[in-house]
């Protein structure tokens, strides 16, 4: 993964699992990654504060001091052109942004279904996809998932699979599984009203994501009505 978005992520706060991992490896190995982040956490500090005039004054700063790494040269040259084809202002504030909003309140479903207990032998296809869900291992709980439903559609397998599908980054099959394959009789539609609205707010669609936690609201479950509240006022 490019290192540059491996760092917008990070601040972010919207880095999966595997690239945790990959953060992690460029930090101990990379001195030039760990300077980079710091020159990026001073430039999204710098866009919250200032305006398009102020910051761009500061980036010529920033670009004339000495013992520059030469990745860190090419990153601030990059932006500053950016900069140039903008408007007045860049918006970069990543507290209010849709991928944090999702960072901050997504969460897997948890394992109502199968419970596993530890130590005890795990032998069905079932209990492994959900072994693997609670190890957070997803694309081996879509593989067993995917054998599960090949015999029988099941409404509430299929939610766990998009569950696990969005902890992948595979947002647009996730909605796909949402959208098509639960109906409102089923007794999870709450639940995938809340990660549909997710799922949007993931691709930065706000229309939909408010649309989806708006029927979460008008249905009759009490799952994350408050959240949902949050949200729909951060939205606005």
């Amino acid at each position: 993964m490019d290192k540059e978005l491996l760092i917008q992520k990070y601040l972010q706060g919207t880095l999966r699992q595997e690239e945790e991992a990959l953060f992690q490896e460029y930090l101990e190995k990379d001195a030039s990654f760990a300077d980079a982040i710091l020159f990026y956490e001073e430039l999204n500090y710098a866009f919250a504060k200032a305006d398009y005039n102020q910051t761009k004054a500061q980036l010529h700063s920033f670009y004339k001091e000495e013992k520059r790494s030469s990745w860190r040269k090419w990153s601030i040259a990059a932006t500053f052109l950016i900069l140039i084809g903008l408007s007045s202002v860049w918006y970069i504030n990543s507290i209010s942004s849709t991928e944090s909003l999702y960072a901050q309140y997504f969460e897997p479903y948890k394992n109502i279904v199968q419970p596993i207990v530890r130590g005890e032998a795990v032998k069905t296809t079932k209990e492994r996809a959900f072994k693997a869900y609670d190890e957070q291992n997803y694309k081996e709980a879509i593989a067993y998932f995917d054998d599960l439903l090949k015999d029988t559609p099941e409404p509430m397998i299929e939610f766990y699979k998009a569950n696990a599908q969005l902890q992948i980054g595979d947002t647009e099959t996730a909605i796909l599984i949402l959208e098509s394959r639960i109906k409102k009789t089923d007794t999870m539609y709450g639940e995938v009203q809340w990660y549909l609205a997710l799922s949007y707010l993931k691709l930065n669609d706000k229309k939909k994501a408010k649309g989806y936690l708006n029927s979460l609201l008008q249905s009759e479950t009490p799952f994350k009505n408050k959240e949902a509240q949050e949200l729909l006022k951060l939205l606005e």
